[in-house]
């Protein structure tokens, strides 16, 4: 089954879609031999091919090499990449994300992609479809560590339906059961443990909490049975309590990864050693508030995309922290996990929101730049937002009457110039008072 659905359906399939994820597999796949030195070879190459990129396409940093009279050819070892600045979501706006984009930048080889949103700050960017072809390979690769196969039987859980055709035909092809949620309450979680037991995935995959929740609800329901050989968490953070529970409810070993955008897969393996950076896709910097490089300690993820000539993210603070030992990362800390619970038991996720606020098809889309939910001690519930001129009192009542009618309860609007950031560098999407 592997061999053919690694072999012949996914080149067929990059084939369809003009991606290249069958031949960065076999790539990453030799790179894993590679030793220290013969990886800092191919990222210095990778980088100096993306400083010459950037120094003549992309508007910012052609401005930027020119004003501190540089040149990409001054990049000759990994360590002058300390040379270029430290950028992050706020900046980049700040100075017009479009001059972050290469210029002329064929629309047939790149895709619209965004953040997952969870700090309550949507962010679209262009990621080239060679990027996403070996960030897509390089995920395939930390399942395969794991024991995962193409055609391998799997689910993914997520928040809300999945759109278009060629996506259910993927998942047809690939084995995928795909599971949405719209919210966690009993019922949502006892028939998506009913379908695990009716589907026997191999591999279930999902954010920590919604993972988290089907466990608590699986250990206090005996009864279910199934055992997949992994559960694979991502997106945000997994504290040791919701591991051990959802350990405790699937009785096998929950394997977390990392990423955002810019970074490369950071993930852990089954050795449980700390966690891994796919370095053939891009170059991490953890760095503490005066910017210096930390090796041991906690500090801040500043990442080097090596692949992404479409939007670059050159040195580009994610805000995210993670603790190192020894130069390995060990912890991430700076995902946020939160949950809204409303009459009745029903349970909203930060996604629940990101989905909200970011579908194309909504008004809130490019009206809303920035957002905070806030349950009140009266149990009413106030968005405090900050909008941009594209917002109407028509879109405000939109968004009252959206939750009013799931929430049940009063729901307020109040605008606001900004959204403070938290000491751990998030902003915390969900207040409960």
């Amino acid at each position: 089954m592997g061999f053919l659905h690694e072999h012949i359906i996914l080149p067929l399939s990059d084939l369809a879609k003009g991606e290249r994820v069958h031949r960065h597999l076999k790539l990453l796949a030799k790179l894993e031999h590679a030793s220290a030195e013969e990886m800092a070879d191919f990222q210095l190459h990778r980088l100096q091919l993306l400083m010459h990129h950037i120094a003549h396409k992309v508007p910012f940093y052609r401005e930027w090499f020119a004003g501190n009279h540089l040149s990409p050819n001054d990049i000759k070892k990994l360590e002058d990449l300390r040379r270029l600045p430290v950028v992050d979501k706020a900046f980049m706006r700040s100075h017009n994300i479009e001059r972050f984009c290469a210029e002329l930048y064929p629309e047939s080889k790149r895709m619209e992609a965004r953040s997952s949103g969870s700090t309550g700050e949507p962010f679209s960017f262009y990621i080239s479809k060679e990027a996403y072809s070996v960030n897509m390979a390089a995920k395939l690769r930390t399942w395969y560590q794991a024991g995962y196969r193409l055609g391998d039987p799997y689910m993914k859980i997520a928040n809300g339906a999945r759109h278009g055709r060629l996506k259910t035909l993927q998942d047809r092809v690939n084995r995928c059961v795909y599971v949405p949620f719209y919210s966690m309450g009993d019922d949502t979680l006892a028939a998506i443990l009913d379908q695990i037991e009716r589907t026997r995935p191999s591999f279930i995959r999902s954010y920590p909490m919604p993972l988290y929740l089907l466990a608590q609800y699986r250990n206090s329901h005996p009864g279910y049975r199934f055992t997949p050989r992994h559960v694979m968490t991502t997106g945000s953070l997994l504290p040791d309590a919701y591991r051990a529970e959802i350990e405790r409810a699937f009785g096998c070993d929950v394997i977390d990864s990392y990423s955002c955008e810019g970074t490369p897969n950071t993930y852990e393996t089954t050795a449980h050693d700390g966690y891994h950076v796919t370095e053939a896709y891009g170059i991490i910097e953890v760095l503490d508030d005066e910017g210096n490089p930390v090796s041991d300690g906690i500090g801040r993820v500043v990442s080097t995309d090596l692949w992404n000539m479409a939007t670059p993210f050159v040195r580009y603070d994610t805000q995210d922290l993670v603790e190192v030992r020894g130069g390995r990362i060990q912890r991430i800390m700076g995902r946020e996990c939160e949950t809204l619970i409303v009459a009745g038991g029903q349970r909203y996720m930060v996604h629940n929101f990101v989905g909200f606020f970011q579908e194309d098809d909504r008004p809130t889309k490019r009206s809303v730049t920035a957002y905070q939910v806030v349950k009140r001690k009266d149990g009413s519930i106030t968005f405090r937002l900050v909008v941009n001129e594209q917002y109407t009192s028509d879109i405000e009542r939109y968004i009252i009457d959206f939750w009013y009618e799931r929430l049940n309860v009063p729901v307020n609007v109040e605008l606001v110039d900004e959204i403070p950031l938290m000491k751990n560098n998030k902003r915390l999407t969900i207040i409960d008072e």
